[in-house]
């Protein structure tokens, strides 16, 4: 780092953990050194085009420099060409980014609290126990009445699940409603208990979840690493030229 005194003169103009680090090596080791930075102010990187370094790598390279001291990446493609010395601090690449505080409204944003999965599970589950129901009904005896109850001879059946009417009792239970649709026979009660069950287990979810979505306000999180950054297009990025992030994105 540089200090911002203008009047400081030869290795006085900078401070940092890496001067004070090759200030003890100079002692242990009894050598001198005079620092400057490098004319181009990058740590090195290799040009696709005509394989030519820059920054720090081209320094030492060319042997203007004989060491290069600088918080600086250890990649594979500069292995190739300089040495390093251990690494004295290790980490990865950190994505700064402002998150939206307010989540843009939608018009089916009430389907949130839900995956788009589920939704298509609950769906075929009711097509699914509404069919089963019909045809269940129309098989059992219990479930033919006669529609004239004060007429006792009369040869006349109906069954009150019909196709129609087996898709309402689905839904109004689903939805806590009252129904005067109700099963007699023991499999068509069977269906029905099964069917309650589910919705019991799906309404007591959902309405947890729709509180929790109505009350917290979620934060949008539109990229999670490096990799989904890099995948994307929408987000404008930079990276510090010459650098191994840079090398990286490319």
């Amino acid at each position: 780092m540089r200090k911002k005194d203008a009047n400081l003169t030869g290795n006085d103009r900078f401070e940092g953990f890496c001067i004070d680090l090759l200030h003890s090596i100079s002692k242990a080791l009894d050598f001198h050194y005079e620092l400057y930075l490098v004319p181009d102010g990058k740590f090195g990187a290799e040009d696709v085009d005509t394989k030519e370094w820059n920054g720090l790598v081209r320094e030492l390279m060319d042997k203007h420099a004989d060491l290069a001291v600088a918080p600086m990446t250890i990649t594979y493609n500069r292995e190739n060409v300089i040495d390093f010395t251990k690494p004295f601090m290790n980490l990865g690449i950190g994505i700064l980014f402002k998150i939206p505080t307010h989540m843009p409204t939608r018009l089916f944003s009430f389907m949130s609290p839900l995956a788009v999965d589920i939704w298509l599970y609950v769906l075929a589950a009711y097509g699914l126990v509404s069919c089963t129901l019909f045809i269940v009904a129309r098989f059992s005896p219990y479930e033919w009445t006669n529609p004239h109850p004060c007429i006792r001879d009369s040869d006349v059946v109906e069954n009150q699940f019909s196709l129609a009417d087996s898709f309402w009792f689905t839904v109004v239970t689903l939805m806590k409603q009252g129904c005067d649709l109700n099963p007699r026979a023991v499999s068509t009660r069977i269906i029905g208990a099964i069917w309650w069950f589910f919705t019991l287990i799906l309404i007591s979810s959902y309405t947890a979840n729709l509180a929790a979505f109505l009350t917290v306000e979620r934060m949008i999180t539109p990229i999670e690493n490096a990799e989904d950054l890099a995948a994307q297009s929408k987000i404008a990025y930079g990276t510090l030229d010459g650098g191994s992030t840079m090398t990286f994105f490319r």
